[in-house]
């Protein structure tokens, strides 16, 4: 596979980029291949080599193991979704991105549908929609497989967990811009470079899986990603996948289990578990994703 050696930020363009660290991956044929990048000026972090969009394209269509680890509960979902079909999938009425949706009815448009829970919910709503899905096990009304057949004055554009994944990020949201009515809304997430996880961890954070994730966004890459897309910024916002309930669960066992580990001298035990709980908390306070909404001006 021909991979293109990256020499400046991919985002704002300037040559004020270093090396963070070389990346480990459980796959022998990547590990060790990349580094993670961080530009000095934006703040943006990227792997140090890229493949091109088509070959990136193969890859999802395919279901490769080099974009596509799947953790057991998202291989189970996929399972579920393919069983099951659509009529079974349930919708999300109460997902934040109803809380800034402008209009009540118009055209939806969603990019990496996946298992199409988000667009049910439109669908449901009454809304006229169409998806853009690589992966061949999604099969339903609306969902295409190529830019060229989406219809254009599209009031709504989500793109959850797509930007990361994809080789030009301000491309693919040029291309969106043109698919998009004057004033459409929309409403991306991606990970967070600024992040408490992604400054500790660094090369070992969890979200640095090449070739899935090629880019990580800072709230400043953010903003000058979008501006040259055509886009107006009205929210960059971090949050967090940790429950708070959870954790806090997690809190009330941490003694009788750091106890239980003394008692077997599993010393190692007890500093991942506390280490664990500390990046848990941080995130909280800075979390590891950033949610964005922006306006086509």
């Amino acid at each position: 596979m021909k991979l293109r050696k990256i020499n400046k930020c991919p985002i704002c363009r300037s040559d004020k980029i270093r090396k963070i660290g070389k990346i480990k991956n459980h796959l022998k044929e990547i590990d060790n291949k990349f580094d993670l990048m961080k530009c000095e000026s934006c703040l943006h972090r990227f792997i140090s080599k890229f493949p091109s969009q088509a070959v990136l394209i193969n890859l999802y269509k395919t279901d490769s193991p080099l974009v596509f680890g799947g953790t057991n509960h998202e291989v189970d979902q996929k399972k579920k979704f393919i069983n099951n079909g659509f009529k079974n999938v349930p919708v999300q009425n109460d997902h934040w991105i109803f809380k800034y949706v402008n209009i009540n009815n118009g055209r939806f448009f969603e990019i990496g549908p996946g298992l199409c829970r988000l667009y049910k919910t439109f669908l449901s709503k009454g809304w006229s929609c169409q998806g853009l899905e690589p992966r061949s096990f999604v099969k339903i009304k609306g969902i295409k497989k190529t830019f060229n057949e989406i219809k254009n004055d599209n009031d709504i554009v989500a793109a959850f967990d797509v930007l990361e994944h994809v080789e030009n990020p301000i491309e693919i949201l040029k291309k969106i811009n043109k698919k998009m009515k004057k004033n459409g809304q929309i409403f991306l997430t991606f990970p967070h470079s600024e992040s408490f996880k992604s400054k500790i961890l660094k090369e070992r954070w969890q979200m640095v899986v090449p070739l899935a994730h090629l880019h990580f966004f800072s709230g400043k890459s953010t903003d000058i990603m979008l501006k040259k897309a055509g886009f107006r910024t009205v929210v960059i916002k971090d949050f967090s996948f940790v429950e708070v309930r959870r954790l806090f669960r997690n809190l009330i066992k941490l003694p009788f289990l750091i106890l239980k580990d003394i008692f077997k001298f599993k010393f190692k035990n007890i500093t991942n578990r506390l280490f664990e709980f500390y990046l848990n908390f941080l995130d909280l306070i800075k979390g590891d994703q950033l949610k964005v909404v922006a306006i086509k001006i």
